[in-house]
């Protein structure tokens, strides 16, 4: 033990340039300790990595694929909404419920290894219910239509290989994407998502799906129904009230959250501020007593969609003036008959930028917006109704009063009662206008009508200028 000792300023060269003894050959342990415990600490590690740098050795191994296919699945579920995400587990067949993350976590459970391992456990043999390609699939599918620009409504379907049907979207190609016009109430341009297209041929401008379609059923319903017929907003206001012929828009649409509800179930009064320009071009042309500057509001998910609305208890200010909004009271909806107006504030703006604040308390979403228009005549929307060569043909008008007067025996029977149909051999027409009591001139009715009274033209036109009366299209 002594020369175990030995300094090493008294050993030899030889012995200073010997290796070290082993550790164990330098302990001192008596007869009555237990074996030294340190070679087994010192033993090399034995395992599925080399011996040496284990975890440093396994970090400069390349990714399996289903590893790269996982960290790529990961990336592409960042950018999914809660919508997309409940796609997916629809498709998947899995619960929807949950907040963002754990739709995400349910997701990412199927592509680990989990279920592989608990599998191996409990000394399962069958797979799991839903396969990890089909899950990429289902996901890259899902991101891709995220990811389109413009997409109609449904295409036709594509198999999967969980035996859903998935209808993509209409996909543009490269080409298409730089002509698509996007003007959405959100305020972004960009093409994402779900996407519908106005129908008016002179418009064709898209928007996106979630922002201008307010779906009647839950949440939980996928996919979004889309509506037979859309029109944008701007369309919708241009055709609200014939005696208004918009010139151009200081503001764009704009949308209007719904209020939130307050502790008491009520809903809260929240405060909408936009600014928009004014050029000293447009403050002339507001000169002329034919042209005024309009703040117009519509109901988005409104059942007469050609018509103004504002939301309940609407307060206006105008460049710190206050602006009466509407004349029903604060608490009343509009029927389905009636329609509300504009105010103008041609007095109250001013050259250059003005602000406008909107106060309301109103649980639905709407969308509003600044205009220049133009007042037209009496004369010029009498001039919009259709003429006899362009209205109801002879032929058709002819045959209409026919199924009136017998009974509907004309048209499949379309206007008449299956049990009871009455059959008139002669039926009285009044010509006095309902609306003066005088002689009608020119008579006029709604197309929908199937009856035989009709009003004078001239002054239906004119009443309704004044009245809170809806517009729709007649026909002379």
């Amino acid at each position: 033990s002594s020369q175990a000792a030995t300094p090493a300023s008294r050993r030899t060269p030889t012995e200073r340039s010997a290796p070290p003894p082993p550790a164990a050959a330098i302990l001192l342990a008596s007869s009555n300790s237990p074996p030294p415990l340190l070679p087994s600490l010192c033993r090399p590690r034995v395992g599925r990595h080399r011996i040496g740098f284990p975890r440093a050795r396994a970090a400069m191994e390349p990714e399996s694929a289903d590893d790269a296919a996982l960290a790529g699945c990961k990336d592409k579920l960042k950018h999914f909404r809660i919508k997309e995400l409940k796609d997916v587990l629809h498709l998947l067949g899995l619960s929807k419920q949950g907040k963002k993350q754990e739709l995400v976590d349910k997701i990412l459970t199927i592509l680990s290894d989990q279920q592989d391992q608990v599998s191996q456990l409990n000394g399962l043999t069958k797979k799991p219910a839903v396969e990890k390609e089909t899950v990429l699939k289902i996901v890259d599918e899902t991101f891709r239509k995220l990811h389109s620009p413009a997409n109609s409504a449904a295409a036709s379907p594509n198999q999967i290989d969980s035996g859903q049907s998935v209808k993509p979207k209409k996909k543009l190609n490269g080409s298409a994407q730089k002509d698509v016009n996007v003007r959405c109430p959100c305020g972004s341009s960009i093409a994402n998502g779900s996407m519908i297209k106005c129908d008016n041929p002179q418009c064709n401008v898209w928007q996106h799906v979630g922002c201008v379609i307010i779906s009647e059923k839950s949440a939980e319903s996928v996919p979004q129904e889309l509506p037979s017929s859309f029109y944008c907003d701007i369309c919708r206001i241009n055709k609200a009230d014939p005696f208004w012929v918009t010139i151009n828009h200081p503001l764009l649409p704009t949308s209007i959250a719904p209020s939130k509800i307050a502790t008491d179930g009520s809903y809260t009064i929240q405060y909408l501020e936009k600014t928009f320009p004014l050029s000293r071009a447009n403050r002339e042309m507001l000169q002329k007593a034919e042209y005024d500057i309009q703040v117009w509001c519509i109901l988005l998910d409104d059942q007469v969609p050609f018509r103004m609305q504002w939301p309940l208890h609407s307060d206006m200010q105008i460049n710190g003036v206050q602006v009466r909004v509407v004349n029903r009271q604060p608490t009343q909806q509009l029927g389905a008959n009636g329609r509300d107006d504009g105010p103008v504030l041609t007095e109250y703006c001013k050259e250059g930028p003005n602000k406008i604040v909107l106060s309301r308390s109103d649980s639905r979403m709407f969308s509003l917006g600044v205009r220049i228009a133009k007042r037209r005549s009496l004369q010029e929307v009498l001039n919009l109704v259709p003429k006899e060569h362009d209205g109801e043909k002879f032929d058709h008008a002819l045959a209409r009063v026919r199924r009136c007067v017998g009974g509907g025996a004309e048209a499949d029977n379309a206007d008449s009662d299956s049990d009871i149909e009455v059959v008139a051999d002669r039926v009285s027409v009044n010509l006095r206008c309902p609306m003066t009591g005088s002689r009608i001139k020119i008579a006029g009715r709604f197309k929908p009508c199937v009856h035989m009274g009709c009003f004078d033209l001239e002054a239906f036109v004119e009443l309704n200028q004044r009245s809170r009366k809806v517009w729709l299209f007649f026909v002379n």
